[in-house]
This record gives C-alpha cells, structure tokens and sequence, in this order.
C-alpha cells in the first residue's frame, strides 16, 4: 500500500525544518519554526537590494500572513514585505523592520 504523495510531503517537509530551522517566529503568540536569514551587509557596495531579512516555513504557520502582517523573530519585530508560497508546502517571507 503506497502512502499518499500530501503525507510524504508533510514528512518531506518537517524533516527540513527538524534539521534546518535555525530560529523560531511568534506569529499572533503561536510559535513556528523557520529558517532565518539575515544578511549582514549590503552585496557589492549597497549595488543589489538584497539586505533584507527572509524566513522560510511551513505554510501552515506562515501561509495566512501577507503583506503588512507583523511577526518576530529573536524578540525583533518584523513586517511582512512580500510572501512567496512555493506550491510544495513552504512560504518565503521576505521582512522589514516593524
């Protein structure tokens, strides 16, 4: 009997975040594990817009946010920019200072 491809992808996924999430974001007082990148200074003298702050997680605790949406990661608050679901259970947010 073959599992179904939604219950592989779950398993798929939570084994990322198991090994990967390197931070936890508090998203209306639930917390959710991601995977944080913030970058520390600006690529190629401030030439290429790529300074902001990004998480990556599950969809199911981050996929109702949009943009505007507040969250905190390590006690900073963030805003939501922009939120990018990847159609195989992920969103990318990318974030701003709140």
């Amino acid at each position: 009997m073959s599992t179904p491809f939604a219950a592989l992808e779950a398993r798929a996924n939570a084994a990322v975040l198991g090994r990967l999430c390197n931070a936890v974001a508090v998203v209306d007082g639930v917390a959710v594990p991601v995977i944080f990148e913030k970058p520390y200074a600006a690529p190629f003298g401030g030439e290429a817009d790529a300074t902001a702050p990004e998480c990556t997680g599950a969809a199911a605790g981050l996929g109702g946010l949009e943009r505007g949406d507040a969250l905190s990661i390590g006690g900073v608050a963030y805003e939501v920019l922009t939120a990018e679901p990847d159609g195989s259970g992920f969103v990318r947010l990318v974030l701003g200072t709140a």
